[in-house]
């Protein structure tokens, strides 16, 4: 995985990009495909990418959640927000907890391979860590079927004293590989100073029946929703992936 700003020397802003009020609507679309999908008795979610440990801090009032980063500044937070919940330092292709969850969770850390190999090799080391009848939650904010060249978003935040515009713009120079780079732009102002930040992310884009092949092959069955949390049936936003280990 590459080694980007964002995750390391401006760890710092995601307690000001990101509200903890953001993530309720995501934790019960988990929690109802949990209840809707999941053959397993057990409660144990393992959180891969689990970033500033905001899935934890509302899952682990139901179930016993575990956490993976790639990230040690990230975990930092994490363990900072669930001091009660264990932590481990890894890369999603190669970490070994050598123990099997009824729940594993990725969310969109997926997007962070960059070729169908490593694709591959990050979904059957989730899998692994997967007990037979559970759970695989991952989404993808991008795939190579509907990818928009040059879509760009911008969003103001603040916090105590800090101030936030983040720039993010999708972009493809190369339609024929699998990967996009996705740029982020940080306008901060803090304790009066001000500084700008160009923050670089290559990112996977792979298509749709390519990624269900895989899945596939890995004894996946897979359901496609919407991203928007709402339990629809994917048509264009996302997908986001749930797929239940067959025995």
């Amino acid at each position: 995985m590459s080694r980007t700003k964002l995750y390391n020397e401006l760890a710092w802003t995601w307690e000001v990009l990101v509200s903890e009020e953001e993530y309720p609507a995501e934790t019960n679309f988990v929690k109802k495909m949990i209840e809707k999908h999941k053959r397993t008795s057990g409660n144990g979610i393992l959180d891969v990418g689990c970033g500033a440990g905001h899935h934890g801090l509302f899952l682990k009032g139901e179930y016993e959640v575990v956490g993976v980063d790639g990230s040690e500044k990230m975990l930092k937070l994490a363990r900072k927000r669930n001091p009660d919940l264990a932590y481990h330092l890894g890369d999603v292709r190669t970490f070994q907890l050598n123990r099997k969850f009824d729940v594993v969770m990725a969310m969109d850390m997926i997007q962070y391979n960059l070729t169908y190999s490593d694709l591959e090799k990050a979904l059957r080391n989730l899998s692994n860590h997967l007990r037979a009848g559970g759970l695989l939650l991952f989404y993808l904010e991008n795939i190579k079927d509907r990818f928009e060249q040059n879509k760009t978003r911008f969003k103001k935040h603040r916090k105590d004293n800090v101030e936030i515009v983040l720039i993010e713009n999708d972009y493809d120079p190369n339609p024929e590989d699998t990967e996009f780079e996705c740029h982020l732009v940080f306008l901060i102002r803090k304790d009066g100073g001000f500084q700008v930040e160009v923050d670089k992310h290559r990112m996977g884009l792979f298509e749709l029946r390519k990624i269900l092949d895989i899945l596939r092959n890995l004894n996946f069955k897979t359901h496609l929703y919407e991203l928007d949390f709402s339990g629809k049936k994917y048509m264009k936003e996302g997908p986001f992936f749930v797929c239940e280990k067959l025995d």
